[in-house]
């Protein structure tokens, strides 16, 4: 079997580099796929990522021209990212191969109902020339259905990660740790404004943390605007060498975002028993739930106040959670579970060449 996989560049550092390093980095797999993996889409200027995408198509012409490939699997989100791999699919196409498109997008069905009755009809022309649609969540099952002219092409197929084999978590924590972009979508004004009003019942060695890229939220300036300085810490990019030593550290995983799929930072905590402040949108009541974690509306900021209050002043119900949010990770979204899956559908797909 050999398989070519399209996405990301390392440098975006989102949820969908996440999810393809995890492929990248499992020698089985890699091994039993004859992996290729080439990124279409990097950050930059506008000029920096024109070029990388025209240089990846060359790229994948040459690839698949020179060796025969079974599956293309295409990571794909909304907007610019579905037009680009519609080129990569009409390559695939030309050589036969079965295509597969796995779907992250966290705006893509408001991004696709904000479109003209044109732009739709192309969209979901792209998307029915998949041979199977990958989707994060049984929550958008009934939104794809409605674009796709064979419904059985739909698979959920959520987001996984290592799990480790013991629950690492420390009860002794006292950080707070948002991880991921920082801006609105993902209820940072929520967040700040939630620290602010709180400020004064937590304990003086309870900290949030931020991390994550900052486009242009200018979160740092925001921090110092709500005199938060001393109970708020912006540190930017999380590298792979510090995660696993400020995992170590966190008492509680806040994302109260309106719009996602199914966040990698949420599994990733959980499979270190950290508990999880979040809201109940996509996929993410598949992975957590009042048993595991504390889940809300968007927008809930007295909710949010709460939540943090009652974690952090209960040890007991943490912990509590800290062990549901372990045993969920395990049995529903490991790694390994995730891999065996993934290999069930290249070669039930394979087979059908």
């Amino acid at each position: 079997m050999r398989i070519l996989m399209v996405g990301v560049d390392q440098s975006t550092q989102g949820g969908m580099w996440t999810v393809v390093e995890n492929y990248l980095k499992n020698a089985e797999f890699c091994k039993k796929t004859n992996l290729k993996y080439i990124p279409t889409s990097i950050t930059g200027s506008f000029i920096k990522k024109i070029s990388f995408t025209f240089i990846s198509y060359i790229k994948i012409f040459f690839e698949l021209s020179r060796k025969k490939y079974d599956v293309v699997h295409i990571h794909v989100s909304e907007r610019g990212s579905i037009y680009r791999k519609y080129i990569v699919l009409l390559m695939a196409r030309l050589w036969k191969c079965k295509i597969i498109f796995h779907m992250h997008g966290a705006e893509f069905e408001v991004w696709y109902r904000s479109c003209s009755d044109k732009k739709k009809k192309y969209i979901r022309k792209i998307v029915n020339k998949a041979d199977r649609i990958l989707i994060l969540g049984e929550y958008w099952k009934d939104f794809l259905c409605s674009l796709v002219e064979q419904p059985e092409k739909i698979q959920v197929l959520y987001n996984a990660v290592e799990v480790p084999e013991k629950n690492k978590y420390r009860i002794e924590a006292r950080k707070l740790l948002f991880l991921g972009v920082v801006g609105k979508r993902k209820g940072m004004d929520d967040l700040l404004t939630a620290m602010k009003n709180i400020d004064d019942k937590l304990d003086e060695d309870i900290k949030l943390y931020i991390y994550g890229p900052d486009f242009s939220y200018g979160i740092e300036q925001r921090i110092k605007k709500s005199g938060l300085e001393n109970r708020v810490d912006y540190k930017g990019w999380l590298e792979k060498e510090e995660k696993e030593k400020v995992m170590d550290e966190i008492a509680i995983n806040i994302l109260p975002s309106y719009n996602e799929g199914l966040p990698m930072t949420i599994l990733e905590t959980m499979a270190r028993g950290i508990p999880n402040i979040t809201t109940s949108i996509a996929a993410i009541p598949e992975a957590v739930s009042k048993e595991n974690g504390i889940l809300l509306k968007p927008g809930d900021v007295q909710g949010l106040q709460q939540a943090i209050l009652t974690l952090m002043d209960s040890e007991k119900i943490r912990q509590e959670k800290s062990d549901k949010s372990f045993e969920t990770i395990k049995e529903k979204f490991s790694l390994e579970k995730h891999i065996h899956e993934v290999l069930h559908i290249y070669n039930e797909l394979e087979k059908s060449i």
